[in-house]
């Protein structure tokens, strides 16, 4: 009888040590039970102003190669640019028509200055001609100058010795100082001759010989100010021309801008969050269009207080499980914020909810093909879960503080 009591007990004592393994590792175990699946959240928004021409997107679909939305602006106005091009035309019609009278003028200046040229040579024939008969009448008023000097210092030595009379030697002086002054005045249109070629050197013509030169020259001066006035009005209109070019250049790339479509292509790890757009429906540049999430990326948020954090570190292994799922998913630790940390919640699709004043962010990463594979679920974000941080025991986790 006491063989078979203490048989009875010691089948009770291994009974009783058969789930202590399972106790010690649940005691060396933190387990928390607030956490909940999450991915990073992409917005999709409109890079011009258009309208949805193909959508083929739905929440919870994965892209194909096609095009995942087309956008087009299909209301971009063509007047400004339809006016500016015809001002444009206008223009460089007017610039051709003040070419062609730039040319127009100098072929008429240059058709004066050549009939100039002939007006000077003329002169300058007639100058020459005029100062050679000078110097021809010159020679023989010399020698009549010289015969009468002559004539008149004969009579005056005669005037005692032969008794002539002084009515002759009157008429001889007179006859000497005609010849002198003819010399004299002949020298003297030579003179005036020599100055009037060296006026002719500057286009100074003497009135008395080119009444139709002076005419001519003075179309040539006229011309030439009518060139430099067309030359300015073709700078002007070249200015303007060049401006409007520039202001058309730019209004056609913007025009181009505009109007080329937009086509969204996802990458193939996405699954689409969210549709805001319709087929037909007009959007404008930087509205929201769609978002995604990137099912690669999969992430669990866990709320740890803040005592505790201090013991869970990046790269520290983490157990899953999804709440209604029996299975363990493995992550790894890859953030780990307080509860006071800025956390840009926006980036995320979810997020721990009932969250107490304490409670930090334990941000851990999964890969698991099978949770990524359920689209239909959307990869499981926002499903709640519990995490398991193995190394960290009641002892840690309660008496950590005094320990450290």
């Amino acid at each position: 009888m006491l063989s078979r009591k203490w048989g009875i007990w010691l089948l009770a004592i291994v009974i009783a040590l058969l789930p202590m393994p399972a106790i010690i590792k649940y005691l060396q175990t933190f387990i928390v039970r607030n956490a909940v699946v999450t991915a990073y959240h992409y917005e999709i928004r409109a890079p011009i102003d258009g309208v949805v021409e193909a959508l083929d997107a739905e929440p919870g679909d994965t892209p194909s190669d096609s095009a995942v939305l087309v956008l087009r602006n299909n209301r971009v106005p063509h007047a400004d640019i339809d006016s500016l091009e015809a001002r444009y035309r206008e223009k460089q019609k007017y610039s051709e028509v003040l070419q062609e009278e730039l040319s127009a003028l100098e072929i008429r200046l240059k058709a004066d200055q050549s009939l100039f040229s002939d007006y000077r040579r003329m002169i300058q024939k007639d100058l020459d001609q005029t100062l050679a008969i000078l110097k021809a009448r010159q020679d023989g008023e010399a020698a009549r100058l010289k015969e009468a000097a002559q004539v008149l210092k004969r009579n005056l030595a005669l005037v005692e010795t032969f008794g002539v009379s002084q009515a002759e030697v009157d008429q001889i002086e007179a006859d000497f100082q005609v010849a002198e002054a003819l010399f004299k005045t002949t020298r003297l249109e030579q003179e005036q001759i020599e100055f009037r070629r060296q006026m002719l050197q500057h286009n100074l013509l003497p009135s008395n010989l080119s009444d139709g030169g002076l005419q001519v020259l003075n179309q040539i001066n006229n011309l030439q100010m009518e060139i430099l006035d067309c030359r300015r009005r073709i700078h002007t209109a070249e200015t303007d021309l060049a401006a409007d070019a520039a202001m058309i250049q730019a209004l056609a790339v913007d025009l181009a801008q505009k109007s080329e479509k937009a086509v969204i292509l996802l990458p193939e790890t996405a699954v689409i969050w969210a549709v805001d757009v319709k087929t037909g429906m007009e959007v404008a540049k930087g509205d929201r269009i769609l978002s995604y999430i990137d099912r690669s990326r999969l992430m669990v948020e866990v709320a740890v207080d803040d005592a505790t954090i201090e013991l869970i570190l990046p790269d520290h292994p983490v157990r899953i499980r999804l709440f209604g799922s029996g299975r363990f998913i493995n992550g790894t630790v890859i953030q780990v914020v307080g509860s006071a940390a800025d956390w840009p919640a926006h980036r995320f699709a979810a997020g721990v909810k009932g969250r107490a004043a304490r409670d930090g962010r334990v941000l851990v990463q999964v890969n698991d093909p099978q949770l990524q594979a359920d689209v239909k679920r959307f990869c499981g974000v926002g499903r709640t879960a519990y995490a398991e941080f193995e190394g960290i025991g009641l002892l840690e986790q309660y008496f950590g503080t005094f320990l450290r």
